[in-house]
């Protein structure tokens, strides 16, 4: 499952858990074959499974950072799908600032907005809109409008206003802007 579409935190969760778990196994299988193989090399042998080690650690690191966030909610998911249109969407982002991580159900980006919905609890609003402006901002996206909504009705009727009058300009830029929110999210 690729960055964006509807599911990904939950295969994330999956995916890394299983890779955590299959690399942890691997180094304890050759630091004990090591050990029972070479008693005489140990050093040696520690060293090849700290190695080992590190890439498991990394992966577990993104699994807890997965972990954190419940997968975001199919009732959202089929509100949006019914009233988007051809407006593009980025669904199951986690944005991580200096400060804390959120998640994000879903955003959507049409005629130089980008709209952002969520409904974890605990998001502080301004400094991620914040965050986000800010990387735009050094991606020279000047003018484009970031609102992230917790109101699930005021952001649905913004998307249907949206996509109401919503044409593609076949230039890319919605596009482009989700595929930023996609480099920026976990």
């Amino acid at each position: 499952m690729k960055k964006g579409q509807f599911g990904y935190i939950r295969t994330m969760k999956l995916k890394s858990g299983l890779s955590a778990a299959i690399l942890a196994a691997f180094a304890a299988l050759i630091f004990y074959l090591g050990i029972r193989l070479f008693p005489d090399s140990r050093t040696l042998v520690g060293i090849v499974t700290v190695l080992i080690c590190i890439p498991a650690a990394m992966v577990l690191v993104r699994f807890i950072m997965f972990m954190r966030f419940p997968p975001g909610s199919k009732e959202v998911f089929d509100i949006i799908e019914a009233d988007r249109g051809g407006v593009p969407v980025f669904y199951d982002s986690i944005i991580t600032t200096p400060d804390k991580s959120y998640g994000v159900n879903a955003f959507i980006s049409a005629d130089g907005s980008l709209l952002g919905y969520t409904e974890y609890p605990g998001v502080d609003i301004p400094k991620l809109e914040k965050h986000i402006k800010d990387i735009f901002l050094a991606n020279q996206y000047k003018d484009l409008n970031i609102k992230v909504f917790t109101d699930r009705e005021k952001f649905v009727d913004r998307l249907k206003a949206l996509s109401g009058r919503y044409t593609d300009p076949g230039d890319g830029a919605e596009d482009a802007v989700l595929h930023l929110i996609g480099r920026i999210s976990l």
